[in-house]
């Protein structure tokens, strides 16, 4: 007899429900199988019905049922338990049996057929089959669990589980994960096992094969590569496997994960990128570092700092800051180092200069103690930094003592980079443009100029930059605090070279007053110039006009040729007044007046014989100027638009100043730069002294007038240098 049923190794108690109608037999039957095993626990029902009943209250491990009983056999029985518990062990236990029964009892799913015998031995073969059956169905079940709990853990997880045949020929298994890691389908990798080198780069796929093939021969695989998606990303990835072998030893399989590291990779590229950065940082051969505790103890400190002084990095590396020989014996000094630490440690920026000791002897440092915070904000650590400024120093002193003589001077001296950005500018510049000292420092040097003098100035400039030692002179405009404009003339001498001075001086001296005398000068002679022209052409043709009609008359003694002679007097006069206006805005005006433009447009307009056109007021500036000279230019712009068929006016903003446009027919491109000459008229009826007097008002402002074609066609007057508010 086999001693299974007494010796089981299960831990937990076989729950039997025993089907007979026989009470007497199944009170026999549970004793003798409760005693055979001490595992088994046996309920026993008379009939199918109160089987089913029981089971649907109670959790059973295995069904031992008669055949024939009352109402529904041991069959009907097991074929109404398998619609609900499809793998519940069911032994047929049956008095009379036969083929027919047995071959029923498997067909309906019994998972063992026993005829009951006389005696008490067939029992521990009962119990043996029931504890068969019942760890069979647990560890099926156990396995199941498990391969459920696998599937999850494949499913849910971001890793690629992969399973191979030892020749990478069949994929055995592989998790979802493989397409969102490699970026290629399941199928194409079932179809063709090795697809999944096809994403490797050339750099990586030699190196990932020799692996593969070491983990075939029984060698772990532990590899670092990139793989490439069918979209185009490039993703870092971790290969993990290891040899499934036989009992034999012989390797059948290949198993493991891949992983996604980009993120990963990424981190370690930035924090090497970051590395390199600080050490690059650290080792400025411009700058001397050191990284203390917060004690004060040196816990690292750059080469730079290490070559001012005898000695190598042990020497220095976990002394106090304040001992090392960088402070030589001077106790006030070392005594500031410590100052300087123990603010730095409470998390105070603390900057600093002094005097040092290097091997060159004595020479100055200006730098800085910084602290370094941690997550929670404690201080970890200290950084100091600090430069060799003993050169600059000395430059500073002797330049300190140039700007002093330079401060005496009545000119503006003004010490320029070699790009034009001002380093120095005496305080006569107050007295002369009206800014303060020191406010231009920093600036370009250029951006003062007058725009029609910029570009002139600049050229000179930097022609002396390229020449050490050479000077120019040069007449510029210069706007003033008020926005005035200031002639100087400029003086400059190349010291770039120069150890202290380092820059292009000039010394501007204001020649205004001279200008003006030299500009009035010309004006005189420019309108002596206009009216001899005038005398001499413009006003000849009416002259010779009017005696030939006079002539006319008195030999023909009709009245009719006066009236003619009374038009070429008329156009006389007209001529002349406008030879006066022009005369009378021959000098400056005094452009501080802050008017509305529109307002003085709508004026001037109104003083205009205009007809059926409009005018269009598209600005809301507010210039500077002089109000009875702004208006007369502007009647002469819209007298001459509307002259020249413009039914429409504009006045807009400029980027500068501002435009007056029409929608007449514009001005052709070589009449442009003519249509200011006084007495250039392109219409019979017209003076030619219009525009020109227009001109005069802008010239009087300091203003500059252009003629243009408007975007949209017709003519356009553009006003720049204008002062606006």
């Amino acid at each position: 007899m086999t001693g299974l049923a007494s010796s089981t190794d299960s831990a937990d108690v076989i729950r039997v429900l025993h089907v007979d109608d026989d009470r007497a037999l199944g009170d026999l039957v549970k004793a003798s199988l409760e005693r055979v095993n001490d595992h088994v626990s046996v309920t026993t029902v008379a009939t199918a019905d109160d089987a089913l009943a029981r089971l649907d209250e109670t959790a059973f491990d295995c069904v031992v049922s008669d055949h024939e009983m009352p109402g529904k056999t041991g069959i009907d029985l097991l074929r109404e338990l398998r619609a609900s518990h499809p793998q519940l062990p069911f032994i047929l236990y049956t008095g009379k049996g036969s083929e027919e029964v047995a071959s029923d009892a498997i067909t309906a799913g019994a998972s063992d057929y026993m005829q009951k015998e006389s005696g008490i031995d067939h029992y521990r073969v009962l119990a043996n089959r029931i504890v068969t059956l019942v760890e069979r169905e647990r560890v099926e079940a156990t396995m199941n669990d498990v391969q459920r709990l696998f599937s999850e853990l494949a499913d849910r997880t971001t890793d690629v589980l992969w399973l191979f045949t030892a020749d990478w020929t069949d994929v055995v298994f592989v998790n979802d994960a493989y397409e969102d890691v490699f970026g290629h389908s399941r199928a194409q990798l079932e179809a063709d096992p090795l697809a999944f080198l096809d994403p490797l780069p050339d750099r990586d796929r030699a190196r990932f094969e020799d692996a593969m093939n070491a983990l075939s021969n029984g060698v772990s695989m532990d590899i670092e590569v990139s793989v490439v998606t069918a979209e185009g990303d490039s993703r870092d990835i971790w290969v993990k496997g290891e040899p499934i072998t036989d009992g034999t030893g012989a390797v059948t399989h290949v198993g493991g994960f891949t992983r996604d590291i980009t993120a990963r990779k990424t981190r370690e590229r930035e924090l090497a990128s970051a590395e390199r950065g600080y050490r690059a940082m650290f080792e400025d051969p411009n700058i001397l570092v050191g990284v203390l505790e917060p004690d004060g103890t040196v816990r690292d400190v750059n080469q730079t700092a290490m070559e001012y002084i005898d000695g190598d990095l042990d020497d220095v590396l976990g002394e106090q800051f304040s001992a090392t020989p960088w402070w030589g014996d001077d106790d006030t000094l070392r005594a500031d180092v410590d100052d300087w630490v123990s603010r730095a440690a409470d998390g105070e920026y603390v900057e600093f200069e002094a005097d040092i000791t290097g091997r060159e002897g004595v020479r100055t440092v200006s730098g800085v103690f910084r602290p370094v915070r941690d997550d929670d904000g404690e201080v970890t650590a200290l950084i100091v930094s600090d430069r060799d400024v003993t050169e600059r120093r000395a430059r500073e002193r002797e330049l300190e003592r140039y700007e002093a003589y330079l401060e005496r001077s009545t000119d503006i001296i003004t010490v320029l980079d070699a790009d034009g950005t001002v380093k120095y500018q005496s305080p006569s510049v107050t007295r002369t443009l009206g800014y303060e000292s020191g406010e231009l420092v920093g600036n370009d040097g250029f951006e003062l100029v007058h725009p029609d003098d910029r570009e002139r100035l600049f050229e000179t400039f930097r022609g002396l930059v390229e020449r050490p030692d050479d000077s120019v002179t040069e007449e510029a405009r210069f706007r003033t605090a008020d926005g005035e404009w200031r002639w100087l003339e400029i003086r400059g001498r190349n010291h770039l070279d120069h150890p202290v001075i380092e820059g292009v001086v000039t010394n501007n001296r204001d020649i205004t007053e001279r200008k003006h005398h030299e500009r009035e000068l010309e004006r005189q002679n420019a309108r002596l110039e206009e009216f001899a022209s005038v005398v001499s052409h413009d006003l000849r043709n009416p002259l010779s006009v009017a005696n030939g009609y006079l002539e006319l008359a008195r030999e023909t003694g009709e009245s009719e040729p006066l009236a003619e002679v009374a038009r070429a007097h008329q156009r006389m006069s007209d001529i002349i007044e406008d030879i006066l206006a022009l005369a009378r805005q021959g000098d400056d005006v005094h452009a501080n007046t802050t008017l509305n433009l529109a307002a003085v447009a709508e004026d001037a307009w109104r003083n205009v014989p205009t007809g059926s056109a409009t005018l269009n007021i598209t600005t809301t500036a507010t210039v500077y100027a002089d109000r009875t000279v702004l208006q007369q230019l502007l009647e002469n712009l819209f007298r001459n638009a509307i002259e020249h068929g413009g039914d429409t006016v504009t006045v807009d903003a400029h980027d500068d100043g501002f435009v007056v446009a029409d929608n007449g027919p514009g001005i052709p491109e070589p009449d442009r730069e003519r249509v200011f000459e006084p007495g250039y008229t392109t219409t019979d009826s017209g003076t030619g002294f219009g525009l020109a007097i227009a001109a005069r008002c802008a010239d009087a402002h300091g203003w500059t007038i252009r003629a243009t074609e408007h975007p949209d066609g017709g003519a356009q007057f553009e006003l720049t240098n204008v002062r606006v508010e």
